[in-house]
């Protein structure tokens, strides 16, 4: 059976970069967006690729020859930021291994939004020019197919983000956060699970809407309370942590 005619967004992030041949080549062979493509295409696709690499908090921008194309991030992690009136930054969306940028894929020339793309980390794109990622659409509708689901799935995250704004306060809102980073990066131990590569507390702040002194002292609070244990970018959420956060997501 063909990789991919089941793939799905989650099959995404399992994401780890093959670089024994090239470092294009290694990371479109170690994505499931490209595991039905043969050999020769792998390669035909990889000769027209860029690996670009971006600091920690530089900003993403792409032109000349690579406007429009389609961005696969390989490592590290993305966000998409908007500044408030009160120039606040509010992080919209956060791209992560295997996740693909193409919000302009479709319009190059027409500034879709006034979003900004910054590194959160360190971290590294793969760039596939706009008429060759196109061509693969084409001849795989699993991957266009892929693409609609993945649309799907930001839709959805930037609903309950807007939901959770109108309707909620701070605190459960940051407690939902932390409920879904522990579902999608925790590792489950006898002390607690823990998230070995937690965002900074700017970042959390961005992705909740809320200012940062607001989002320290909430972890401050809880740290008190004896319900996570921070060390560094490592965080431990204790069992006591997801009663107390449970009520606050079924609000």
């Amino acid at each position: 059976m063909n990789p991919a005619t089941s793939l799905a967004v989650k099959d995404t992030a399992c994401y780890s970069c093959d670089v024994s041949v090239s470092p294009a080549l290694g990371a479109l062979r170690s994505s499931g967006w490209f595991s039905g493509l043969s050999a020769t295409a792998l390669a035909q696709l990889a000769s027209t690729a860029s690996i670009r690499s971006f600091g920690s908090k530089q900003q993403v921008s792409l032109d000349g020859p690579w406007l429009g194309a389609a961005a696969l991030v390989v490592r590290g992690s993305i966000c998409a930021v908007r500044k408030t009136d009160g120039s606040r930054e509010l992080t919209l969306e956060t791209f992560r291994a295997g996740d693909f940028l193409v919000d302009e894929l479709l319009h190059p020339d027409v500034a879709l939004s006034s979003d900004s793309l910054v590194a959160a980390e360190t971290s590294v794109l793969l760039l596939l020019p706009r008429q060759e990622f196109l061509a693969v659409t084409r001849t795989m509708p699993e991957v266009a197919l892929a693409l609609v689901r993945e649309f799907e799935r930001r839709l959805s995250r930037v609903k309950a983000l807007a939901w959770g704004l109108a309707t909620t306060d701070v605190e459960s809102r940051l407690y939902r956060l932390l409920l879904s980073l522990a579902r999608d990066q925790g590792e489950v131990g006898a002390g607690g699970t823990v998230i070995a590569r937690f965002p900074t507390q700017r970042d959390l702040a961005g992705r909740i809407g809320a200012c940062r002194e607001t989002v320290s002292r909430i972890v401050a609070d809880l740290a008190r309370q004896g319900l996570l244990i921070s060390q560094g970018r490592r965080l431990t959420l204790m069992p006591r942590f997801f009663a107390l956060a449970g009520a606050a997501e079924a609000v």
